[in-house]
């Protein structure tokens, strides 16, 4: 018995390489940032800073937005390169990093011609989706000298976007199926869920730090965060529906988050996020009923400790939860199924994508109830 349960011991998944967590952890982080902080701005900066706001506030918020974004073009472009190079150095045998580096070797690799049926080579592919981070870091770069951040922001948004998604694109037609296409696309709606939740948070915080706020800067910085949560809402409810789908193709049952060196990692990584969606609720279930409360009172002293002291701090926070699960994703290779030495996810029929449906509409509506308890509590303050 004791040599059967050797024999059936989980094999132990090899350890990335350093320059794969750095190149990988920058990649995420950059691109969390530049989608982040052009969603939030489209979708909150800026409609907030367009309302009735001071002009002495809606000045120094505007000023450190653009500077951040400024500075996430250099952030893309470097960290772009660095995920480029470290593609090179796991797509090419006996090519170190630091040779990958170069741009020749850079080149031969995005030149390969495909296989032979395919529509088009990875390569190119890669290329492309090099060529949309590059046009946007040179937008983000435009602000240092020209003040258009609707405009720059309006542009970055889509490129970064496609820059992402193209890579989900199949090279060849053939094989594919519906497990492959869905497996590929929902990769695609976690990325960018993850980057508008993580990235917003982040550019939200960094903004918040800002001087030059005046002491009605609470009134603009309530309606900025009440926005952001319908944001974050969205980006949650992607990031979980399109994980428990991913966790099901990955873990075959429960005892592999445990055995596997996936499923560890996949465990730790469900432990911070369910710490940060619990941080979120209670910003949006305690600190705004709080904050609601306090400028219904008057008491814009109150009001400003809670939006740009307490509120950034529990953001900032998230952050720092959120640069953790970047850190844990270079480690998330191969399958718990497979490390475990057990049969794959089984095929998608009806019964699971009916299942799936249920989870997405159950998933929906507890968000809703979470947004519409959210609303409820801040009238309530505001009246009482």
């Amino acid at each position: 018995m004791t040599l059967l349960v050797m024999a059936a011991a989980p094999a132990e998944a090899a350890m990335p390489a350093w320059w794969r967590v750095v190149s990988e952890v920058a990649y995420f982080a950059a691109l969390a940032a530049v989608i982040g902080g052009a969603l939030v701005y489209l979708a909150v900066v800026r409609p907030v800073l367009r309302s009735d706001v001071d002009v002495a506030d809606r000045g120094a918020a505007h000023r450190a937005t653009v500077r951040l974004l400024a500075w996430c073009g250099p952030l893309l472009l470097v960290a772009a390169y660095l995920q480029l190079a470290g593609r090179v150095a796991r797509g090419v045998k006996g090519v170190t990093f630091g040779e990958a580096l170069a741009p020749s070797r850079i080149w031969s690799f995005l030149t390969v011609p495909g296989p032979h049926g395919a529509w088009v080579s990875s390569g190119t592919l890669t290329l492309i989706q090099n060529i949309c981070y590059a046009l946007a870091a040179i937008a983000l770069l435009t602000l240092f000298v020209w003040d258009r951040p609707t405009l720059v922001t309006a542009t970055v948004l889509p490129l970064a976007v496609l820059g992402t998604v193209v890579l989900a694109l199949p090279t060849t037609w053939a094989g594919q199926t519906v497990d492959t296409q869905l497996n590929s696309w929902l990769t695609q709606v976690h990325i960018l869920g993850a980057c508008a939740w993580l990235g917003g948070l982040f550019g939200l915080a960094v903004v918040g730090r800002a001087r030059g706020f005046g002491e009605r800067a609470g009134l603009c910085w309530a309606r900025m965060w009440q926005r952001f949560s319908s944001v974050a809402l969205v980006s949650v409810g992607a990031v979980v529906a399109s994980g428990v789908w991913l966790a099901w193709r990955h873990v075959g049952t429960v005892g592999q988050l445990f055995t596997t060196t996936y499923g560890r990692f996949l465990l730790v990584k469900l432990i911070i996020v369910a710490a940060m969606v619990a941080a979120g609720a209670y910003n949006q279930l305690a600190l705004t009923p709080r904050i609601a409360r306090a400028h219904a009172e008057g008491d814009l002293g109150r009001g400003f400790a809670l939006t740009l002291r307490h509120f950034p701090t529990v953001v900032a926070v998230e952050t720092v939860l959120g640069l953790a699960v970047l850190t844990i994703v270079p480690f998330l290779t191969g399958s718990a199924r497979t490390q475990a030495g057990g049969p794959p996810a089984p095929a998608v029929d009806g019964g699971v994508l009916a299942l799936g449906a249920l989870l997405v509409v159950t998933l929906v509506a507890s968000l809703y109830a979470s947004y519409r308890v959210s609303t409820l509590l801040t009238r309530r303050a505001q009246t009482t």
